[in-house]
């Protein structure tokens, strides 16, 4: 039998997902409540249940992202500094592969967002981060004065940066391979070599 969390949980990232499909062909201005309920099978009144407004279910699309991690990423084989990184470009292929060009509205939405929600500290994806700089701390593989709040909030906000630079270059290089790359300079300059 499901608990109330697990199907809150499904019907939540059924909702994200059926919203994130809509949006792909029909674009986000374009795309209804009434629609995204149709194709995620779900009542007017389940999705108002689990979000307020349509603007509150971009607001917290991220969650799509969150819910699929545990799947994403289901084991925490290797050393700290390679799993934060993993986390890291996991996120951005997620959102090649699952948002695409819808990020560009995303972005413009969270950044309306007066909670903040995708920069909360509390989701899973800051504290998968955070979780990994903590090891990372405690196997002396970080740099004298890089402590691990500092290392997540860094290596976030590169993340958040480089996927903004892919929307305002069109789209036009793969920025999956190039934040692997990247993500490899920044490693290098926090932590100790051999990570």
């Amino acid at each position: 039998m499901q608990s109330n969390s697990d199907r809150t949980l499904k019907t939540t990232t059924s909702i994200l997902r059926a919203a994130t499909r809509l949006t792909r062909e029909k674009g986000w201005k374009n795309t209804s409540v009434h629609d995204i309920c149709k194709e995620a099978g779900v009542s007017v009144g389940a999705f108002y249940h689990h979000f307020p407004s349509k603007q509150e279910l971009m607001n917290r699309s991220f969650l799509l992202f969150d819910a699929t991690l545990g799947e994403q990423l289901p084991d925490g084989n290797g050393s700290p500094v390679r799993m934060m990184k993993r986390v890291l470009i996991t996120q951005t292929s997620f959102i090649v592969h699952e948002a695409g060009t819808l990020i560009t509205e995303y972005y413009q939405n969270i950044l309306g967002d007066k909670n903040k929600s995708a920069a909360d500290p509390g989701r899973d994806y800051y504290r998968r981060v955070l979780h990994y700089a903590r090891e990372a701390k405690e196997a002396g593989l970080l740099k004298s004065g890089m402590e691990p709040d500092y290392v997540t909030e860094l290596l976030i906000k590169f993340v958040r940066g480089s996927i903004i630079d892919w929307c305002l270059h069109d789209f036009n290089y793969d920025v999956v391979a190039r934040m692997n790359e990247e993500l490899n300079l920044i490693l290098n300059a926090v932590c100790k070599e051999g990570w």
